[in-house]
């Protein structure tokens, strides 16, 4: 009887001790910050966990700079390179050691390219943080934390238990919280695509060659040092080839260049600054079309840099041909993985037809359009047979003069559209994300206006002709905003005006 008692007492005992690790574990994903925004630190880490054991040929390692700067699945369909880029927004060379040596578990990479933006760059703890969190607890997580030494301000148990960090989150939640762990295909092998593209900056000014290499000196941070020389060690002791590279950049100087430089040859390393202007037209480089903003790339650019790079690493070491292998996996989503180029390409694009084509390809996105003036008759064919297949039913060159149109072209193909006379039109709601959106276009006081609003916050460029602003539901984010002058055929692009 004792006995039965026992193991039935051990049993209960033993559910009791699974659950509450499952509801501990479940309770810490929803409170924990899920650093699903910009850098996408949290799909960029923990999709590597998901490769294939020994699949991988090159690592990269590095701060946002290869994170928006390298497009690993572009290396595999122009060479054939297996890598991913292992990097967050500014990763210290310390997270890029430790996370070196958490791939080295899985992976036998033979190159590691090491972007050097971060030896100039201070130690931020809540950069940090998001490297330990997506870490797997293990050894190597352990000293990661106990490493942070002075950097932290939190206690290292918060390192190791999150919910001790995040449990007063609860009310901060939202629907993004719940939903983000469903939809993991938004960075592709360590590569966020981005719908930016900054204009209007000063090509003499990306370069380094005019600079003054005694200006403007800053110092090499001595512990970001401290663990550059770690990662060489490392590679040499495992027999990795290491090299340095630096990304197009902005704010990056010829006194930085001078001294990566020198580390390099201290070391016996090999560098590539394509901030010189030598190595950055080596890949037909365009200013207009490819920086995200000051100091990243684009994904046009991002593109063309990283067939630059697979050129080098293709001539310089002796890197299998995956594409030659039937059964490789690149373990990417392709249709949402050129879906976002599309949506890449229409921040790029300045030609109203060309926009609109690329938006007609566009399967996964909310497309709202507001009327400012009269339109009527002023629709070419080629814009209305464009409008027409994005599925928009209503004759805009049949619209009176006074007329207000508003539309919404939904994510699923169907279209809700609304015309009034010499008032307001409007059409407002949720998407099935739960978040909000309105769509106006009126006339008040005499004067046309225009809104596009997601949740209370108008983007509209309030222009004369067709206001637009894509959405993507999936992905959280206004793609493009633009106006469509319909007298001129001109675009305005909100993000390229930025």
């Amino acid at each position: 009887m004792n006995q039965k008692f026992t193991l039935k007492n051990g049993i209960k005992a033993v559910a009791f001790l699974v659950i509450f690790v499952l509801l501990f574990h479940l309770a810490t994903e929803l409170l924990r910050s899920k650093w699903t925004e910009d850098n996408q630190d949290r799909y960029v880490l923990q999709n590597f966990y998901d490769l294939d054991e020994d699949s991988l040929d090159v690592l990269f390692l590095g701060s946002s700079q290869i994170i928006y700067g390298v497009d690993p699945v572009e290396l595999y369909d122009y060479a054939g390179i297996s890598a991913y880029c292992l990097g967050g927004a500014s990763a210290s060379l310390m997270s890029n050691y430790y996370w070196l040596i958490e791939a080295e578990k899985t992976q036998n990479p033979s190159v590691i390219m090491l972007e050097t933006s971060s030896l100039l760059e201070e130690i931020k703890e809540y950069q940090e943080r998001k490297r330990v969190d997506e870490m797997k607890l293990s050894l190597n997580k352990v000293q990661f934390v106990q490493s942070l030494g002075a950097f932290r301000t939190e206690s290292a148990l918060s390192y190791l238990v999150p919910i001790i960090k995040y449990h007063s989150r609860w009310s901060e939640l939202s629907a993004k919280d719940i939903g983000v762990g469903l939809n993991p295909d938004l960075a592709y092998r360590g590569f966020n695509i981005a719908d930016q593209c900054k204009k209007d900056l000063d090509y003499d000014l990306m370069i380094i060659d005019n600079d003054s290499i005694d200006s403007d000196v800053r110092e090499l941070y001595s512990y970001q040092q401290e663990y550059f020389v770690k990662i060489v060690e490392y590679c040499q002791e495992n027999d990795i080839k290491l090299v340095l590279f630096k990304t197009p950049k902005y704010s990056w100087k010829a006194s930085d260049a001078v001294q990566i430089q020198a580390l390099a040859d201290e070391y016996g390393l090999t560098y590539l600054d394509y901030n010189w202007e030598e190595l950055l037209t080596s890949f037909d480089y365009n200013i207009d079309t490819d920086m995200k903003d000051y100091d990243h790339l684009s994904t046009l650019g991002a593109d063309k840099f990283s067939d630059c790079l697979a050129d080098y690493l293709t001539a310089n070491f002796d890197l299998p041909d995956r594409r030659e292998e039937p059964d490789y996996d690149l373990q990417i989503n392709r249709d949402t993985y050129n879906q976002e180029h599309t949506d890449a390409a229409l921040v790029t694009t300045t030609d109203t037809v060309e926009w609109l084509t690329l938006l007609t390809q566009h399967t996964t996105c909310d497309v709202f359009i507001a009327t400012k003036g009269d339109v009527g008759g002023q629709v070419s064919d080629e814009i209305a047979a464009l409008l027409a297949q994005l599925g928009l039913e209503t004759d805009l060159n049949a619209l009176a003069s006074g007329d207000c149109f508003v539309a919404w072209l939904t994510s699923d193909g169907t279209s809700v559209e609304e015309v009034t006379q010499a008032g307001e039109a409007q059409i407002s709601g949720n998407l099935g994300n739960g978040v909000s959106y309105s769509i106006v276009s009126k006339i008040q006081d005499g004067t046309a206006l225009t809104e596009l609003s997601i949740n209370g916050t108008d983007r509209s460029l309030n222009g004369e002709g067709l206001n637009i602003r894509v959405y993507s539901e999936s992905r959280w984010t206004a793609i493009e905003t633009v106006c469509i002058d319909l007298e001129t055929g001109e675009m305005t692009c909100k993000t390229r005006s930025g």
